[in-house]
């Protein structure tokens, strides 16, 4: 195949949703909606319908009216409008696909960025939890575990932020979500979500919920999940209902700071 030809192959492949739709559009317009707006046109304006032709046999003698010569004006709009009509569907659904493309394309992205994530295990920027609030060892939901996350994401946020990865276990394993989510009322990563970010409200300030990006994940047919901790430009404290606490990321592990070294690190990496 030669240059040009292939590049005019190339040009048809990537515009041949707006062409078909072009094609079809204007055949439906001319050769369908055309003639039965004629017909209707016919039956609206003539009361006295010739008592000898049967509804179908007007119809039919109506759509080759339609096709007359006197009748190629008409013929004209009708195509004109089939035409800017399928071209605009057609516009429309190529820029769809091209969304489309480039969301998978990025979802590849992110399956495989995740994966090379849990291949190199947890460091200053990478935490596995295994899960949210549900317990292992007891076989129920513990809430103790919330506050357990509530501490990482606000290490990571006074750090330099990272990934929080739940539903993984420390050896990269791949636990799931799903005993977390038998424990909330809505059952899926819609109730994950929402709680998630509650946890985030009560334990750190709802304004630091725009600091935690939430990305869902599937395989083995288990879903995992991955927090994308930004570092904030304010100290972060974990506040319970006995004081707030100060916790940094520092290596694999987050440390509660004494406050005359919270206040040391807070004035060494200018935080406000």
């Amino acid at each position: 195949m030669t240059h040009t030809s292939s590049k005019y192959h190339n040009y048809y492949k990537v515009n041949k949703a707006v062409i078909l739709h072009t094609l079809i559009s204007a055949a439906v317009f001319y050769f369908i909606i055309h003639p039965l707006t004629m017909a209707m046109y016919w039956f609206e304006f003539n009361e006295n319908h010739q008592a000898n032709l049967s509804v179908a046999d007007i119809i039919i003698k109506r759509w080759f009216h339609s096709f007359s010569f006197h009748m190629t004006g008409m013929s004209g709009i009708f195509l004109l409008i089939g035409t800017t009509t399928g071209f605009g569907f057609g516009i429309y659904f190529k820029n769809m696909q091209k969304k489309n493309r480039l969301l998978l394309k990025q979802e590849q992205f992110l399956n495989l960025n995740i994966e090379q994530t849990i291949q190199q295990g947890e460091n200053e920027y990478t935490e596995f939890k295994s899960s949210l609030r549900y317990d292992y060892a007891k076989k129920n939901t513990n809430k103790e575990l919330e506050i357990v996350i509530a501490k990482t994401i606000a290490g990571l946020m006074n750090a330099n932020g990272g990934k929080l990865i739940i539903g993984i276990a420390d050896n990269g394993e791949i636990l799931g979500l799903e005993n977390d989510y038998f424990t909330f009322k809505h059952k899926n990563r819609d109730g994950f979500e929402r709680r998630l970010y509650e946890i985030i409200s009560q334990y750190l300030g709802a304004e630091f919920c725009s600091h935690a990006h939430i990305y869902f994940y599937r395989k083995a047919d288990k879903d995992f999940c991955a927090i994308e901790i930004v570092k904030s430009p304010t100290p972060v404290y974990v506040n319970s209902d006995k004081d707030s606490t100060f916790y940094l990321r520092t290596g694999n592990a987050t440390t509660a700071l004494t406050v005359k070294e919270a206040v040391s690190y807070i004035k060494l990496n200018k935080l406000k």
